[in-house]
């Protein structure tokens, strides 16, 4: 009787509403059962036409997401502070310059910036020129994933 007198109702909640979900049995996925290496005579498999088969255009279109694309002038740029393990958006205007965004992450972040761009998986390039950052900018979405990718700010020294 003591252990239920120590049972608090937040306890009770706890325990009820961690109750795993059933899992479906093997016997209802059967009805959708896929067709597999079956022995069906050549004759009486079902053929692909060419309306089921996937077609793939010669070159596929980029994938760009709606909410990195310029909306009234304006972009999202993001800026990755690996000393201050942070992620900072800045809407900014699509003709901005190097010069203007970095004062402005700058004065965000609070400290003198330098700011670089991934290149490959472990490799940096800095981001140092108008024509670099001009560049960046408009290949900053990657056109596989969609995703807009950030520049990496570095403690000026």
């Amino acid at each position: 009787m003591s252990v239920l007198a120590t049972t608090t109702p937040k306890q009770v909640l706890s325990t009820i509403h961690n109750i795993p979900k059933r899992m479906k049995s093997a016997n209802t996925s059967d009805s959708n059962h896929r067709r597999g290496k079956e022995n069906i005579p050549p004759g009486e498999k079902p053929s692909m036409s060419s309306a089921h088969l996937p077609s793939s255009p010669s070159c596929p279109a980029p994938i760009v997401r709606p909410n990195w694309q310029a909306k009234d002038g304006m972009i999202i740029i993001k800026v990755s502070v690996p000393f201050l393990d942070d992620l900072w958006k800045f809407k900014v205007p699509e003709d901005v310059t190097l010069e203007t965004f970095l004062l402005r992450v700058e004065e965000k972040v609070g400290f003198p910036l330098t700011l670089s761009k991934k290149s490959g998986q472990h490799r940096e390039r800095p981001v140092s020129t108008e024509a670099a950052f001009v560049s960046w900018v408009s290949a900053r979405i990657d056109p596989k994933t969609g995703r807009n990718t950030p520049l990496v700010a570095h403690v000026r020294l």
